[in-house]
């Protein structure tokens, strides 16, 4: 259900995705918290009844919150009914347990608040969840995406996707976040990540080798270096590099 949740996934996120300790939170969301205490999913495309700002038929849901229990940030959604219990936010998008009336299992509503959007999109969270299925990403560059989006994309994408969206940051992006990512693919991730890092790593040695990050080039060339499926795309590529 949740993607790995790697501390560069976290970079430029600054809304909190935690939820309030509420006694109103159904029996199985908390059992859910229990082992793995929210995060990002790996299906998120939910389908809806109507159109929505992420699609013709279906809504985004990046993630599902962690419950506060040390004081954390929580959720704030002051414009919203007080019976609103919400468990996942992108900007003015929510998801939110409908607590109006009094229920073990309360029915799940989407809320826009930028467009005036309440659709009911499941009757219990088991049904929420079930829902929820992949999404093909949208990788039209004159589309712009929120820290969160962009994050989240990079750990669900994989093959040519991947290399898309590693292609879109190749110039743009800050190198120390950039280089981060490559890290955490070559060392975590599945051979096709690993693989998408090293395409991405060889464009930026090609063509914007002084602006490179030399402690994490250190690093990312000797994850490279020990990667026997690699070695030899590696030392290929190597040819073409001049030196740092």
């Amino acid at each position: 259900m949740f993607t790995a949740q790697p501390a560069i996934a976290n970079v430029d996120l600054t809304a909190p995705r935690m939820i309030v300790d509420d006694p109103r939170i159904p029996m199985s969301y908390q059992a859910l918290c229990q082992t793995t205490n929210g995060g990002f999913l790996t299906n998120f495309s939910l389908p809806t009844s109507e159109p929505t700002s992420d699609g013709l038929a279906d809504v985004e849901c990046h993630y599902l919150a962690g419950i506060a229990h040390n004081g954390e940030a929580v959720i704030q959604a002051p414009d919203l009914p007080d019976y609103l219990v919400p468990f996942s936010q992108h900007q003015q998008q929510y998801f939110v347990f409908d607590c109006q009336q009094a229920s073990a299992e309360p029915p799940i509503r989407y809320i826009d608040t930028e467009v005036d959007q309440w659709l009911t999109v499941a009757d219990s969270l088991d049904s929420f969840l079930e829902q929820l299925g992949p999404k093909v990403i949208d990788l039209n560059p004159d589309n712009e995406l929120t820290p969160l989006q962009r994050n989240h994309y990079l750990l669900v994408a994989q093959g040519a996707q991947l290399d898309t969206l590693l292609a879109r940051y190749e110039a743009d992006a800050d190198k120390e976040w950039l280089f981060d990512w490559l890290l955490y693919f070559a060392e975590h991730g599945t051979p096709a990540q690993k693989a998408s890092a090293l395409t991405a790593y060889d464009t930026q040695r090609l063509y914007f080798k002084r602006q490179l990050p030399r402690a994490k080039d250190a690093q990312l060339t000797a994850l490279f270096e020990q990667l026997p499926h690699l070695k030899d795309a590696y030392h290929a590529h190597q040819q073409a590099w001049s030196p740092l």
